[in-house]
């Protein structure tokens, strides 16, 4: 679904920050609790206009306001006129954690719509708001993080959860494939994945199927983990630990922070996952393995 005829020039960008509407244009069910919404931009000629990095608000009416989430697509910023997202839906009675649903799914019950990302069929409109985020891909190495810039000759990539959808997103078949313009290393880049949950003896298929794409590009960067893997399973299992880090991450490097491409530039380690994951299975193991904190960069 590709935009055309008047209106804004291509590549001109959608997102300017201000709250905005979108249109669903299609919807597919990808695994019995995950599914893939594409919304079609009001233009249908723009870009989104979202740099790598930053996120999105989306918003849905609820019996006592409004409930926002921020969310990553999973389509790269050169499609134009549309955005994909790729959102699993927690439906009430189902997992311990969610008892009631999520928020979101659960947006309108006074309404007759207890699920609402669900309940969306083609045509229904949600607000957008973006861009948001303190990290942003600058290209040539380079990226920002507040107002600091950080320079790295390799990075290496752990994600769990919600957080997958970033790094997928950084390493989708764009400029960014896996950053390998821009590192000089035959093997810059590794992505460990840490999946929270196993269905139907499958990891989550969402996850496999793009990053698996990725992995098939560039092999031996992709590295999987899950708490209940199922038989025949030929990666990790359980959570990120010392031995994974140290095995498929680049190693610590001088944890001199330099923008200047002539003097020698640190890798980082970038995490993007739940706060446990991030507090116990990387922040902990980064620093056992020697890795500085000024290299740290979460999402």
């Amino acid at each position: 679904m590709r935009g055309g005829g008047g209106g804004k020039p291509r590549g001109a960008k959608f997102l300017n920050k201000s709250r905005q509407t979108v249109t669903l244009g299609e919807r597919t069910n990808i695994s019995h609790d995950t599914v893939r919404f594409r919304f079609v931009l009001p233009d249908a000629t723009p870009v989104l206009g979202l740099p790598v990095g930053k996120h999105f608000k989306l918003f849905a009416p609820a019996p006592k306001g409004v409930i926002e989430r921020k969310y990553t697509p999973t389509t790269s910023d050169d499609e134009v006129g549309y955005v994909d997202l790729v959102i699993k839906v927690y439906k009430g009675g189902v997992i311990d954690r969610f008892p009631d649903g999520g928020k979101m799914s659960q947006a309108r019950p006074a309404l007759a719509r207890p699920q609402y990302m669900d309940s969306l069929k083609v045509g229904d409109t949600m607000d957008i708001q973006g861009p948001i985020g303190m990290h942003e891909y600058l290209g040539a190495g380079r990226f920002k993080s507040g107002s600091k810039e950080l320079a790295c000759k390799r990075l290496g990539m752990m994600a769990g959860g919600t957080g997958i959808t970033p790094m997928l997103q950084a390493t989708a078949p764009n400029p960014l494939l896996l950053l390998s313009p821009l590192l000089s290393s035959p093997t810059p880049l590794l992505l460990p994945s840490s999946s929270s949950s196993c269905h139907g003896g499958h990891p989550q298929r969402p996850v496999r199927q793009d990053s698996d794409l990725a992995a098939v590009r560039q092999p031996d960067r992709v590295h999987y983990t899950l708490d209940r893997p199922p038989a025949g399973w030929k990666f990790s299992s359980g959570f990120i630990t010392e031995e994974m880090i140290s095995e498929h991450l680049p190693p610590p490097a001088d944890d001199t922070l330099a923008a200047d491409s002539s003097r020698t530039r640190p890798r980082h380690p970038c995490r993007c996952g739940p706060p446990p994951m991030i507090k116990f299975a990387c922040i902990a193991n980064l620093d056992k393995l020697g890795y500085s904190k000024k290299s740290y960069v979460a999402f």
